[in-house]
């Protein structure tokens, strides 16, 4: 047994060899098949009529049933996942065999069957169904019935792995995959919409989604295998925390594909593991293809920031577009060479230019749209985001986000730079932050130019998952390194969405926006930083603050617990697309930006002075005074949901310090 198994991992490996052996049991199974349907007819007597009948017609039966083998690619099929169609399929093909094999004895024999027995043609057929379908069902029941066993060294299975889904999709797993494999374990039970105690391929169905945690409890699972029509959100989290409230620590998969269930053609590998992007509830992005590929491919197109998550994000779907050129702008080099590399690997007929250079420097910028001949497209994703740093170095945060912008988009008018497109931030509003004052700074002087040629729009969204830095990467760092996991307050949320659904969102927004617009995207929900570290402790197979624990740090400077992306709701204008809307607020009459008086302000290092600014150029502005952190008192234009959000906030404020007192108390 042993060694059969290893012929057929050697068989498997090599595709050549796996091949030829198929082509020698074709040809074997029609010559046998063949001379066993003479002996049938015959009674194994050879006479001289079946030996001559014989040998003048099999080299034809070996050429039909051969040329039937080639032309239905009968030889390039998994015989450990031969199906129901497969044999549909085989029995069309002998059956087309036959009947040429049928036609061409008679052609052969002058158009009659003198001297051969038509009866061997349905023999033979019957025969070679056996040899064909059989072979394959027989190495399919090896297969399924060594996997079914399999146990570990002290006879036991090491790990237990239960299966969540419909009945026909857990049938389709169960029969690719068996019930037992060295990465997943033992099937153990399933947990199904079937009837209870019955079984699908031997295992055993425990229950429906309403006996889970009795089922969990009882089983003790390893790994959970979730199938249609569990995959949404909604019921990931429900049995995530089900197991969770049992004390479990499990892994979890799923499928990413109904098609490779129904196909058929599945294996250990294509079940993934949960991610956390698998649990934000946010309905699928929807973009007019040909609107955008009418207004990318051809142009000439350059990516600030082209090294930073949302900025190698936007190459991608770019050249997915067929630009006719497309310039990577970034100040890290490394960040540069990795990008680069990426996109000539993947798009190797693209025409790309890496450019290495700084949007505050107007030399730079104009280098980069010079080597391009000219640009018709800017995505402007360069910027510093990070709240707490931007808060130490505020005259950076300034000069690179608001004076970087305007020198990039003076170049651009003067330059003749048709679209400009600048990413912006939910910290934009009400910002209670040096960063997300920089951007609302950077948004209200880009907007506010005179018209010159060149269309601006600015896309204000929240997080993303997974980009450089964000809080995704810090938890799998620190759950990697076994904890602590920190969270700012038990009450923080933020938006979140992926990065390509950003992307492409923000890409439509260009298309759709009018000049001097600032776009805003739907992030749906805000989702608590204190759940999403719950769950990320959960989806590493661990149980939160038994196995990792979860510690609470307090707001940095300049955070806030709620993020915003518009003051209130009569600021919208909806468009086409459900999922972009217009900021369309009557901003009350307000002075430009003097860029000339931040300019002094950031060479002069002011952090106090800039503050300042910040205060009268954003009336909107939550910035934090310099007395203990303390919240201004909010402006008599202020809207009552703001005040509402502030009155909240303030309140978490008091009630962390209260707490944090009565700790000291307890420990003096």
């Amino acid at each position: 047994m042993k060694l059969m198994f290893e012929i057929r991992k050697t068989l498997s490996r090599v595709v050549f060899l796996r091949r030829v052996t198929a082509f020698f049991w074709h040809f074997c199974g029609i010559l046998v098949s063949y001379a066993l349907a003479f002996a049938l007819r015959f009674d194994f007597v050879a006479t001289e009529t079946a030996m001559n009948a014989f040998a003048t017609t099999a080299p034809l039966a070996a050429l039909i049933f051969m040329s039937i083998v080639v032309g239905f690619r009968l030889y390039a099929g998994l015989w450990t996942y031969f199906s129901y169609q497969d044999c549909l399929r085989y029995l069309c093909a002998m059956g087309l065999g036959s009947v040429l094999l049928a036609v061409s004895i008679f052609v052969q024999r002058d158009f009659s069957f003198a001297q051969y027995p038509r009866s061997v043609l349905i023999i033979h057929l019957m025969v070679l169904l056996v040899w064909e379908i059989g072979g394959r069902m027989v190495v399919r029941f090896l297969k399924e019935s060594v996997n079914g066993g399999r146990a570990g060294k002290n006879g036991s299975v090491s790990k237990k792995t239960l299966v969540i889904g419909a009945p026909d999709e857990a049938d389709s797993v169960l029969r690719a995959l068996g019930r037992w494999s060295q990465d997943l374990g033992e099937i153990v039970g399933l947990v199904s919409g079937a009837r209870r105690d019955g079984t699908i391929r031997g295992v055993k169905i425990l229950g429906d989604l309403g006996d889970l945690r009795g089922v969990l409890k009882s089983v003790e699972p390893d790994t959970i295998v979730i199938l249609p029509p569990h995959e949404k959100p909604r019921q990931i989290k429900e049995i995530m925390d089900a197991s969770s409230e049992e004390g479990l620590s499990c892994q979890y998969r799923i499928v990413p594909s109904v098609r490779e269930i129904a196909g058929g053609q599945l294996s250990v590998s294509s079940l993934r593991e949960v991610r956390i992007e698998d649990l934000l509830d946010r309905p699928e992005v929807r973009f007019d293809r040909e609107l955008l590929t009418q207004f990318v491919t051809g142009r000439q197109v350059m990516v600030t920031g082209a090294g930073g998550s949302i900025g190698a994000e936007l190459c991608r779907q770019v050249l997915r577009l067929a630009p006719k050129k497309l310039v990577l702008f970034e100040r890290c080099e490394f960040a540069l060479f990795e990008i680069d590399r990426e996109l000539r690997r993947r798009f190797p007929e693209a025409e790309i230019i890496a450019i290495t250079g700084d949007i505050c420097e107007p030399a730079d910028v104009e280098q980069a749209i010079d080597c391009a001949a000219g640009i018709d497209l800017i995505y402007h994703a360069a910027a510093y985001k990070h709240v707490h740093l931007m808060e130490l170095n505020t005259s950076a945060a300034m000069r690179n986000n608001v004076l970087g912008t305007i020198c990039l988009a003076d170049v651009a008018e003067r330059m003749g730079v048709a679209n400009f497109i600048m990413i912006s931030t939910d910290k934009a509003v009400n910002p209670t932050s040096m960063m997300g004052c920089s951007k609302r700074l950077a948004e209200r002087a880009l907007l506010e130019r005179a018209a010159n040629g060149t269309r601006f729009i600015a896309v204000r969204f929240g997080n993303v998952l997974g980009s450089s830095g964000s809080v995704i990467p810090i938890f799998q760092k620190q759950i990697r390194d076994g904890g602590p996991v920190t969270v700012t307050t038990k009450e923080t949320r933020r938006y979140f969405m992926t990065i390509p659904e950003a992307v492409q969102l923000v890409m439509m927004s260009g298309v759709v926006g009018r000049d001097r617009h600032i776009m805003v995207l739907e992030m749906g929900e805000p989702v608590k930083i204190w759940d999403l570290a719950k769950r990320m402790v959960e989806l590493s197979g661990l149980v939160p603050d038994r196995d990792i624990p979860i510690v609470f740090t307090g707001l940095r400077p300049g955070e806030k617990e709620y993020e915003e992306l518009l003051t209130n709701d009569e600021d919208v204008v909806p468009t086409d697309y459900d999922q972009i809307a217009v900021f369309a607020k009557q901003q009350q009459a307000l002075p430009a930006v003097d860029l000339e008086k931040l300019a002094a302000l950031i060479e002069e290092h002011d952090r106090v002075g800039m503050r300042g600014f910040c205060r009268e150029a954003i009336p909107e502005h939550l910035l934090d005074t310099e007395n203990g952190g303390a919240l201004e008192a909010p402006s008599e234009s202020e809207p009552a949901g703001l005040r509402v959000v502030r009155e909240e906030l303030e309140s978490h404020r008091a009630s962390n310090l209260k707490e944090g007192a009565e700790i000291s108390a307890s420990f003096s």
